[in-house]
């Protein structure tokens, strides 16, 4: 496929940083509320927005604090700094991305971090080459599937969607791009299970991050 725009969703896709998210969850439970979740059971959240992630796994009884354990956990992994103890990018990521950059793509984050800590990992990486690297967590996005934040990167670089793609590992993300508009690809090394993504219908599903090298040229 020719395009313009790649799209990029992050956690899962770009970074491997499940250890860290799952282990930053999973203190905020057993801190605030003496329990701790399995990684089956962390799976099964893929793509939700945080606040829903907490509802989901409190009890009946704790649902409504779900905000205040959403503001306890990005304080612990965000502010104290845990978003970094094992998270590393996934093979091939850098090398692609600058490939890209230097081939004249117009590239973006669209995530359901928030975009202070999207811009922190992103330096941290040394990733260069993004138009916009947006959240939807702390923002007035609307979480994904709904396509809001997409169509806000598409109109700002004036864009059509035909010349522009999603890549994401949850369905979510497909999701997203589907109420766009516009092309998906599905990863499946990331958080979601490969038959989620598949059921969703992507454009195209990859099982490392070179092999969008060999899907995606560059539009003249």
């Amino acid at each position: 496929m020719e395009k313009k725009l790649i799209i990029f969703d992050v956690d899962g896709t770009v970074w491997d940083s499940e250890r860290d998210v799952f282990a930053s969850f999973n203190h905020t439970l057993k801190t605030m509320a003496g329990f701790e979740i399995t990684k089956e059971q962390f799976q099964t959240l893929a793509g939700m927005p945080l606040e829903a992630m907490f509802e989901k796994m409190l009890p009946d009884d704790k649902k409504h604090l779900s905000i205040e354990y959403a503001k306890a956990y990005r304080n612990y992994y965000i502010d104290e700094g845990h978003f970094i103890d094992e998270t590393v990018l996934f093979k091939g990521v850098k090398e692609t991305i600058d490939k890209f950059k230097n081939d004249g793509f117009h590239m973006a984050v669209a995530s359901s971090k928030p975009k202070r800590i999207l811009d922190k990992m992103v330096s941290v990486f040394n990733l260069e080459g993004f138009d916009y690297v947006l959240g939807t967590e702390e923002s007035n996005f609307k979480h994904k599937p709904d396509p809001e934040i997409v169509n806000y990167i598409i109109n700002k670089l004036n864009i059509s969607k035909e010349d522009a793609v999603i890549v994401g590992d949850s369905k979510s993300d497909i999701l997203t791009g589907k109420n766009a508009g516009i092309d998906t690809i599905a990863v499946t090394y990331g958080y979601d299970k490969p038959e989620n993504l598949i059921n969703t219908n992507p454009t195209f599903v990859i099982d490392n991050f070179f092999k969008l090298e060999d899907i995606i040229k560059i539009k003249k």
